[in-house]
């Protein structure tokens, strides 16, 4: 039933994600799917995310992003968004620890004047003392409400002890950030901002026609050296506590290092995932779970040279450590020996999920986007490349040693060498 699902939604979306990439004079990378609406959109990604910030540079990614479709030398911040408004287009930026994203969604015929704005984004931003001020209140705000999320703050956690630098670091600029002038976020944005580290990806658009529009754009002018570099990730293993002796409910992440091809496919495995209105979930985990009156919800990060899976458990405090154990147990004894019928389970499951992802505009654009800068991406075809081992996979990774973040009181807590693995 999955399979057949995942095929109907391939049919009417992109979940084959195929467009030549093409390369413009001074490197920058161009890509684009066609669609047959009259809306198109493009993205700007810039291969600068946390992993690339040192102890110098802690959160200026978080601070570039907010910098897009502000004050640039040709435009203000007011003049693109009345245009916007006055062409139906939305803006958007987000940070990963991989990347930063600058959206457009946009009419076609609108396409040209787009590509303009974000070449002046990238090649033209002021990074003005006094909107840094606006800014860094964008940013502690943003900051200051992950923190206050017990699920962002597990799994910002988790890479933290998995990591450590690197994919380690926080996607949030921290309290006190060394970044504290809009001159420090304008050096970092100097060194990110290089051709070879910048894509163009966009849909309703024709690649040709799009690498065209960026090769007579600014987008031109970016230099060809990288200024960027990032140490090749290591999974270290750790553990962080994080005390909150007033909070009701407590949070234990357990997580697992993986090739992040097979990422999604193993998170499918661990099955927590409700997909019938009254179920729990098919897999042993989900109905441990619902028997045991706790939250385990899987996860999975696919980066480019690292894969992370794992659970968040939420339960009642005084619950915490016989859910966490229960957990600890069923993924040893179901999910790391899993049956036919489980592997065949996850695996429709799993193309369900990507190819309703990629039937999505922004979903098929941020796949396009990592592609293109020659990172990781979920594809039916990634999907059916791990499916064809996922047993021996699971076996092997769900054996392994975890990392393990908690959130709650100490005394409540297990830790993650007494959990058998």
């Amino acid at each position: 039933m999955y399979a057949r699902a995942a095929s109907k939604i391939a049919a009417r979306g992109y979940a084959s994600v195929s467009s030549p990439v093409v390369s413009t004079a001074n490197g920058i990378k161009v890509a684009a799917l066609g669609n047959d609406s009259g809306l198109a959109s493009l993205s700007l990604v810039v291969n600068a995310g946390s992993r690339f910030e040192t102890a110098e540079t802690a959160g200026a990614a978080h601070f570039l992003k907010a910098f897009g479709f502000r004050n640039t030398q040709g435009r203000t911040s007011f003049r693109t968004i009345r245009e916007a408004e006055l062409n139906g287009a939305m803006l958007s930026a987000e940070a990963t620890r991989e990347n930063i994203v600058y959206r457009v969604e946009c009419f076609k015929e609108a396409v040209p004047y787009f590509v303009e704005v974000l070449a002046e984004l990238a090649t033209a931003t002021k990074y003005a003392e006094h909107e840094f001020n606006e800014v860094a209140r964008v940013v502690a705000f943003e900051a200051l409400s992950a923190r206050t999320d017990a699920a962002t703050r597990a799994l910002d956690g988790v890479h933290q002890a998995a990591f450590r630098s690197g994919l380690g670091n926080s996607l949030y600029a921290p309290a006190a950030a060394p970044v504290a002038t809009g001159g420090a976020v304008a050096e970092y944005a100097r060194r990110a901002l290089t051709a070879g580290r910048v894509a163009v990806v966009g849909s309703g658009v024709d690649a040709q026609e799009l690498a065209q529009l960026v090769g007579a754009s600014k987008l031109a002018e970016l230099p060809s050296e990288n200024a960027l570099a990032s140490a090749p990730t290591a999974f270290a293993g750790g553990v962080q506590q994080l005390y909150e002796t007033a909070a009701p409910v407590a949070h234990y992440a357990l997580a697992f290092s993986c090739a992040p091809e097979a990422a999604s496919t193993l998170a499918a495995l661990l099955g927590t995932q409700r997909r019938v209105k009254w179920g729990h979930g098919g897999s042993e985990l989900a109905q441990a779970a619902a028997q045991g009156g706790f939250a385990a919800d899987a996860f999975s990060f696919a980066y480019s040279d690292a894969g992370l899976v794992g659970v968040l458990v939420s339960a009642p405090t005084a619950q915490l450590r016989s859910a966490v154990e229960t957990v600890a147990a069923t993924v040893q004894k179901h999910i790391a020996r899993p049956s036919a019928n489980a592997v065949q389970r996850a695996v429709a499951a799993a193309k369900v999920d990507v190819a309703e992802q990629l039937s999505l505009q922004t979903g098929a654009v941020r796949a396009l986007g990592q592609i293109a800068l020659g990172q990781n991406a979920a594809t039916l075809e990634s999907v059916e490349k791990a499916a064809g081992s996922l047993s021996k996979t699971a076996e092997s990774v769900f054996a392994s040693k975890p990392v393990a973040v908690s959130i709650g009181l100490s005394q409540s807590t297990p830790y993650v060498d007494t959990l058998g693995f």
